[in-house]
């Protein structure tokens, strides 16, 4: 019975506020500020203004307590609040890719932040080298990229022999896409960023075998160059096809600065996360 009379008068403040039970916290807060400011320009509503104040404390530790008893729904909470940005709107483009969620913890902010400055560090000496000087094609990265560049070489041969040797550019240029649509499917904005600097760092890191096409000097996998071993160069066979030859340096130039390109829009992308979630970090969690 006393459970009941709890439930009854809880349903009566909901009706006060003009509420159906179950209403969440935020119509709550919205329903009691309507109400709060209509009241506020009318000489006679000191009454009412204590009884809708009563009614919103009571509901609102109500909803506290729920969540207490319930840990799921507090987490569903939290991930309904994530990523609002100010009055941004999470259905718009803008208010989508410059998001935050509503707390962010301080030492996944420092990783963040740190991620940052090494990509910027890593993407300046990038900026800084040119085309010929193959500085992209004798970094780390570019190490890292080969597995997907030969895989590719491999996957995309059975469309063909044009497609098995374009192949290899293709599918290092596609894999850090497909980590970028990965991180945007589930929403985590600052990975998608980051994402985006590895597919301007793999068209970089193209550049130099593109150039390379009609002098065919660098040294391939297997210790040998275009030179040595004719037909396994890859950009030599791909311009050659088209008689694009003439145009390697060109296209090696395009494919580098779109690079950048993607490095600068990753830069700023990523600086303009990062200062709205210093706006919301959270306060170092108790040990």
């Amino acid at each position: 019975m006393a459970d009941s009379g709890i439930i009854d008068l809880i349903t009566d403040y909901y009706q006060i506020l003009g509420l159906s039970p179950g209403a969440s916290e935020e119509e709550i807060k919205e329903a009691f500020k309507r109400i709060r400011d209509e009241l506020s320009a009318k000489e006679d509503g000191w009454e009412r203004l204590k009884e809708i104040s009563r009614a919103y404390e009571t509901l609102m530790e109500s909803v506290a307590a729920a969540d207490r008893k319930d840990p799921a729904a507090e987490i569903n909470k939290t991930k309904q609040k994530r990523f609002k940005n100010n009055n941004e709107s999470d259905t718009t483009l803008k208010g989508f890719l410059l998001s935050a969620e509503d707390k962010i913890n301080p030492f996944l902010f420092a990783g963040r932040a740190l991620v940052f400055f090494i990509t910027i560090t890593w993407g300046f000496k990038y900026i800084t080298h040119p085309v010929d000087s193959n500085y992209a094609g004798e970094s780390f990265l570019h190490n890292v990229s080969l597995p997907f560049h030969e895989a590719g070489h491999i996957i995309l041969s059975t469309f063909g022999d044009f497609m098995g040797i374009l192949g290899g550019s293709l599918l290092q240029v596609l894999i850090p896409v497909i980590c970028m649509g990965a991180f945007l499917k589930r929403n985590d904005v600052f990975s998608a960023s980051i994402a985006l600097w590895w597919v301007g760092q793999n068209f970089v890191d193209c550049a130099p075998y593109i150039n390379d096409a009609r002098a065919q000097e660098l040294m391939l996998l297997g210790g040998v160059t275009g030179r040595d071993a004719p037909g396994i160069h890859d950009w030599n066979n791909i311009l050659g096809t088209f008689g694009l030859l003439k145009l390697d340096h060109f296209i090696a130039n395009m494919s580098h600065w779109f690079g950048i390109l993607l490095m600068l829009a990753s830069f700023l992308w990523g600086g303009l996360l990062l200062r709205l979630q210093w706006k919301h970090i959270d306060s170092i969690p108790d040990r």
